[in-house]
C-alpha cells in the first residue's frame, strides 16, 4: 500500500513543479490535492505499520526517530528552499522536491521488500500482529472509540492549529516583529519624504538602522502598472503611494528597478533571517524526538507530560506577542521542545485508547481531524490579518486561545486518566478491551448502549 501511496505523492509534487513552470494555478492546485491525498494517506499506513511492529515500552522511541527524520527533512525545506528561489526559480525549488520524492518512493521499495522477507521468515511475528485491524477503514468504526480517543483528538487539532498555520505565517511575523520592523516615526518610512531623498541610497542618520527596521518604501504611486524595471520610471509619483505587498520581490521588474532594488535586496535578506529561524523548533524536534520517546517509554506519565507541554505552548505565543524585548529564538525553543514532548507523548496513546481492531481506522481519523484544523485555521488567521493588518498582536491572539483551550482538555485528559486507575499514565500500555464501561474508556456507542439497558431494566423493576 505504501508503494502506491508513495507513487501518488510523486504524482503529485511533479503536477505541482509542471504547474509553476507553466504558471498556472489551476494545475498546481490539483497537484498539491494529489499530493495531499497520498502524503496524509501514507502517514496513516506508516502509523499503524510501526504499531504491529513495536509494543507500548517501544513505541514512543520509534515515533521519535521517525519524527526526527521527518523533522530533518522539514529543517532541509526551509534552508533550502530560499537559496534555491533565489539563486534560480521556485520552479527549481519544486523540482528539487520531485527528486526526493524520488528516494522516498526508493526506500519505500526497501521497506516492502524488508516487511515481505519479514512475513515469511518470522511468520509467528505475523501471528502476533493479527489482532490488529488491516481491513479497510469503515466510517462507522468511529462510534466504537473511547472517549479518551476524542479528547485526544481535539487536543491534536487544537494543539497543531498553534504549529502548522503558525509556521505558514511564521517568517512574515518574525519579520514584523523583529527583521523587518516598520519605524516608528512617518519620516523614516518612504523615499521622497520626510528624512529621504528619492532614490534612498543610504539609511538617514536619524534614522533606525537596516537591520531590524525596514528600508523606506518607493515613492511611487499605487496606481502604476509595473511590468517591466524601466516602467518605474514612468510611475508617477503623486499618492495614493504603493504599500509593501503591492511589491513583488519575486518578478524582476521590482527587483531590478531603480526605486525598488534596495528594497526587495533588503527584504529577500530578511526573509532569509527569518525562514533560518524558523528551523530553530523543527531542529529541536529532530534531535530531542527519540530522547522524549525513549525518556516517555521508560517513566510513562503521558497525560502530564503533553499538559506541560502545552503549557509551554501558552508561554512561547505570549512570549512572542507581548514581549518584544526577548529573542524570537527563546520562544521557538519552547514551542520545539513542548511539540516534542506532545507528540511523542500523546500519538502513541493513539492504538491504546481504541480496540486493536479499529487502530488503522483511529489514526486515519486523527489525521483527517488534524488536517480540517489545518485547513480552517489559516482561513481564520487571514481573516484576522485583512481586517488588522498586523500580525502582532491580532494574529498573535487566535494562536494563543488555540494554545489555551488546548490546556483546557490536557486537564481534562489527566482527569480522565486518574478516573481510570492511570492507565495513560503507566509505564506498559496495554490494550484497550472491547467492552470497557468506565469513565475514560468508554466509546460512545457503548456507553450509549449501557444507559438504554440501565434504562429497560428499571422499566422492567416497575412492571413487577
Amino acid at each position: 500500500m505504501t508503494l502506491g501511496l508513495s507513487a501518488i505523492v510523486l504524482l503529485g509534487q511533479v503536477v505541482v513543479a509542471l504547474g509553476c513552470t507553466f504558471k498556472n494555478f489551476y494545475i498546481i492546485l490539483a497537484g498539491r490535492v494529489i499530493f495531499g491525498l497520498g502524503g496524509e494517506t501514507m502517514w496513516v499506513a506508516q502509523s499503524t505499520f510501526m504499531t504491529q511492529w513495536f509494543d507500548s515500552t517501544e513505541l514512543a522511541f520509534a515515533f521519535g526517530v521517525n519524527t526526527c527524520i521527518a523533522r530533518m527533512g522539514t529543517v532541509l525545506n526551509d534552508k533550502l528552499s530560499p537559496i534555491i528561489a533565489d539563486e534560480y526559480s521556485v520552479s527549481a525549488a519544486l523540482w528539487v522536491g520531485v527528486v526526493l520524492c524520488v528516494a522516498s518512493l526508493l526506500c519505500n521499495v526497501l521497506l516492502a521488500h524488508i516487511d515481505r522477507r519479514a512475513e515469511v521468515v518470522h511468520g509467528s511475528l505475523v501471528a502476533k500482529l493479527d489482532d490488529v485491524d488491516t481491513a479497510p477503514p469503515r466510517l462507522r468504526d468511529i462510534r466504537r472509540f473511547s472517549w479518551s480517543f476524542w479528547v485526544i483528538a481535539v487536543k491534536y487539532v487544537v494543539f497543531y492549529a498553534c504549529i502548522g498555520p503558525f509556521n505558514n505565517v511564521a517568517s512574515s511575523l518574525f519579520m514584523e516583529r523583529e527583521y523587518f520592523k516598520t519605524p516608528t516615526s512617518p519620516d523614516c518610512q518612504r523615499c521622497g519624504l520626510g528624512a529621504y531623498e528619492l532614490y534612498c541610497d543610504a539609511i538617514a542618520p536619524s534614522c533606525p538602522p537596516v537591520p531590524p527596521f525596514s528600508w523606506p518604501l518607493p515613492q511611487l504611486s499605487a496606481n502604476c502598472s509595473i511590468e517591466t524595471a524601466a516602467d518605474q520610471y514612468r510611475c508617477s509619483n503623486v499618492p495614493p503611494y504603493i504599500q509593501d505587498e503591492g511589491i513583488n520581490c519575486d518578478d524582476s521588474a521590482w527587483r531590478n528597478g531603480k526605486f525598488t532594488a534596495m528594497y526587495c535586496a533588503k527584504k529577500s535578506a530578511a526573509a532569509e533571517t527569518a525562514a533560518s529561524t524558523m528551523s530553530i523548533a523543527p531542529l529541536i524536534i529532530a534531535f530531542l524526538a527519540p530522547l522524549c520517546g525513549s525518556l516517555i517509554d521508560a517513566i510513562g506519565l503521558r497525560p502530564f507530560l503533553a499538559l506541560g507541554a502545552e503549557m509551554a505552548l501558552v508561554v512561547a505565543h505570549c512570549i512572542i506577542g507581548f514581549m518584544p524585548e526577548i529573542p524570537v529564538v527563546w520562544p521557538l525553543v519552547l514551542i520545539g521542545v513542548g511539540a516534542c514532548f506532545f507528540s511523542s507523548s500523546m500519538w502513541p496513546c493513539v492504538p491504546y485508547v481504541v480496540e486493536p481492531r479499529f487502530v488503522g481506522t483511529a489514526f486515519g481519523a486523527m489525521t483527517s481531524f488534524s488536517n480540517m484544523g489545518l485547513a480552517v485555521v489559516p482561513l481564520l488567521v487571514a481573516s484576522v490579518y485583512n481586517a488588522s493588518g498586523k500580525y502582532i498582536p491580532d494574529v498573535v491572539h487566535v494562536f494563543l486561545g488555540f494554545a489555551s483551550l488546548t490546556v483546557a482538555f490536557g486537564l481534562l485528559l489527566a482527569i480522565m486518566d486518574v478516573a481510570n486507575g492511570y492507565r495513560l499514565t503507566r509505564k506498559s500500555l496495554s490494550p484497550m478491551l472491547e467492552k470497557q464501561h468506565s469513565l475514560g474508556d468508554a466509546s460512545s456507542s457503548s456507553l450509549l448502549d449501557t444507559l438504554l439497558m440501565d434504562e429497560d431494566e428499571d422499566e422492567e423493576d416497575e412492571d413487577v
